[in-house]
């Protein structure tokens, strides 16, 4: 009997951005993963999200980019002051060019929202 080959979601989701914000969101997908290797990761409101006890954070395409947001952002300490929301929409940082990528401030970030979720 074969077993199944499956494909991950969020390799998928990424096929189809332009090749501008993939490479935005490889970056993002990195930086996540390479902070909190424990995190689960899949596809979930149409966004690629991560897991760790419930939500932590997503990255999804805008119009101008990708918004890379956290779940309890409200709860987050945001030092860069980054972290925006508009018409209800879950606090996020807008990423438009490798430029708006500042590593050490997301891996702040993600720390911060992986720690929420273990209290």
């Amino acid at each position: 009997m074969r077993s199944k080959t499956t494909v991950n979601q969020v390799d998928e989701y990424l096929e189809k951005l332009t090749p501008e914000k993939l490479l935005l969101a490889q970056e993002l997908r990195r930086i996540i993963t390479s902070t909190a290797a424990h995190l689960e990761e899949c596809v979930r409101w149409d966004s690629p999200c991560y897991f760790f006890y419930g939500p932590v954070c997503y990255f999804a395409s805008s119009r101008s980019g990708l918004h890379f947001g956290f779940f309890r952002g409200k709860e987050l300490d945001d030092p860069e002051k980054r972290l925006v929301s508009r018409n209800g929409q879950m606090l996020h940082v807008k990423v438009r060019s490798m430029d708006d990528i500042n590593e050490a401030y997301f891996v702040e970030l993600i720390k911060q929202a992986v720690h929420l979720n273990q209290n």
